[in-house]
């Protein structure tokens, strides 16, 4: 007579269950197994101590106190270890119970679930035979009343649904979106003192212009000496907190007046000319990564909010050179500088250009 097999897979639990507590067993079983060995090291450890003492004994008393020493220390060590690896069994060990009790748990939810979605199925199923079977005993008009109706109670039981999504929206907390005004005011041209800062990489820095530009007064008669000789001239001042200023003077000539010759024909006019020097300036950072994080700047103590601190009362007008990676961080500085009554000039950079001054510029408008 032959035997019916069994399908492992189709008893109590989920699939595999059996093979994860095998696996559990045989960790349990090696940590035992290392208890074991580390007691049989220590008794091992102990008795050679204990037959090496009459040895040690016979040859000095002061170097058998120190073999008995450290065969004391060893065992000690050997009794440490062994308490630790008991209390990680013992922890293993509530682990291992406490996650097989919760798969046991998940299991029978599983299994529950299982029974009752086939017991809805069948529910349905029943149902739907049975409306079936009726609408078939029916007459033609009375098929086509039923089905009316049906789809009227369909969309009633949809309309209940909406009513009350409608209802759960009505009553939840509205959602507001805060949308912040800040008022934009005149610009005017900026003359007189003035703080520069730059903002790049997300890291804002002070440029020390005046500064760099006061190194240039002891020079000019130098530079223009040099300018007679050479006709152009370049040079580089600084470095003043990570920036140096290159300095280029350029002799050019314009013309100045009209002057007419002889005739007063077109081809008779001529320029009188003469020469002038343009003077051009470009602070350049020792570094790309200069400067602080806009709100380690803003902290007290830090030099940026020192400064800030010192022309707080004057007004002074700062001019931000801000370039396009770092417009983010510009909105926080600006805020900030507004808080304090600053006046505040913007200068956006592309990546690349450097901070600098000519005869072409223009001049900073603060808000």
């Amino acid at each position: 007579m032959a035997r019916n097999k069994t399908n492992p897979e189709e008893a109590d639990g989920l699939p595999g269950q059996d093979s994860f507590l095998d696996i559990i067993a045989n960790m349990v079983g090696i940590l035992i197994i290392l208890v074991m060995v580390v007691g049989v090291r220590a008794s091992h450890s102990a008795m050679a101590n204990h037959d090496a003492t009459p040895d040690s004994v016979a040859g000095s008393p002061e170097e058998s106190k120190q073999t008995l020493a450290q065969g004391a220390k060893h065992v000690a060590l050997l009794r440490t270890e062994l308490k630790q690896v008991s209390r990680q069994i013992m922890d293993s060990r509530g682990e291992i119970e406490t996650m097989a009790g919760r798969i046991a748990r998940m299991s029978q939810e599983s299994k529950q679930q299982d029974q009752q979605r086939i017991h809805l199925d069948m529910q349905r199923a029943l149902v739907k035979e049975d409306l079936k079977k009726r609408r078939d005993q029916l007459s033609a008009t009375k098929q086509k009343e039923f089905d009316v109706q049906r789809q009227i109670t369909e969309s009633q039981i949809r309309l209940d649904e909406m009513t009350r999504e409608q209802l759960a929206l009505a009553s939840a907390p509205p959602v507001v979106e805060k949308v912040e005004n800040v008022s934009t005011p005149l610009a005017r041209q900026v003359r007189g003192a003035e703080i520069h800062l730059r903002l790049k990489g997300g890291l804002v820095s002070i440029v020390p212009i005046q500064s760099l530009m006061d190194e240039v007064y002891p020079r000019v008669d130098s530079l223009r000496r040099t300018l007679q000789q050479r006709g152009n001239v370049v040079e580089t001042f600084g470095p003043i907190q990570g920036y140096r200023l290159r300095l280029t003077l350029a002799r050019s000539v314009v013309p100045r007046s009209l002057v007419m010759s002889g005739h007063l024909q077109p081809q008779g006019m001529v320029y009188a000319r003469k020469s002038r020097v343009e003077q051009y300036f470009k602070f350049l950072p020792v570094s790309d990564q200069l400067g602080q994080n806009v709100e380690q700047a803003l902290l007290p103590g830090a030099a940026l909010h020192e400064l800030l601190k010192a022309h707080q009362r004057e007004a002074t007008p700062v001019t931000i050179w801000v370039y396009t990676d770092s417009f983010d961080e510009f909105r926080i500085l600006k805020r900030a500088l507004w808080e304090m009554k600053f006046p505040v000039a913007v200068r956006p950079m592309a990546m690349g250009d450097q901070i600098g001054a000519s005869p072409h510029g223009t001049r900073s408008a603060a808000q």
